[in-house]
């Protein structure tokens, strides 16, 4: 694979990866990812391996309806890629709007690091916190 192609592979799986998480489907998500995978969500949580993400998908799934994912921008440069975008959920009857700038890192095409930078302020509120 040449560097182009690497660069959009990069870009295609960090969408593929968001866009699989948002609508609960913990197969399509894990399938993109290294099992030593680490997610953060800056300031809130850190996740480790599949089985980590596959519980922070289900949690979503309990206490969010109306998930909806609008991606703005996704870039990429080799195994690294960035991506922009709006996501949509109510939680406890508050429809919440979030900003999100996500970063990935890929090992051998998989996702291995994935971080969130985000105000959860509000989701923190709506969760009861």
């Amino acid at each position: 694979m040449d560097q182009d192609e690497r660069q959009r592979a990069s870009g295609e799986v960090a969408r593929e990866l968001v866009e699989a998480t948002f609508r609960g489907d913990v197969a399509a998500a894990t399938a993109l990812c290294a099992p030593d995978l680490v997610l953060r969500i800056e300031g809130v949580q850190e996740v480790r391996g599949l089985d980590g993400l596959a519980q922070l998908i289900e949690f979503n799934e309990e206490v969010s309806t109306d998930v909806r994912v609008e991606i703005h921008r996704v870039l990429s440069s080799g195994d690294t890629a960035a991506v922009s975008r709006t996501t949509f959920l109510t939680i406890g009857g508050n429809a919440i709007e979030l900003g999100v700038g996500s970063f990935f890192t890929l090992r051998d095409g998989l996702v291995c690091e994935w971080s969130d930078y985000q105000d959860m302020g509000e989701v923190t509120r709506a969760l009861g916190h």
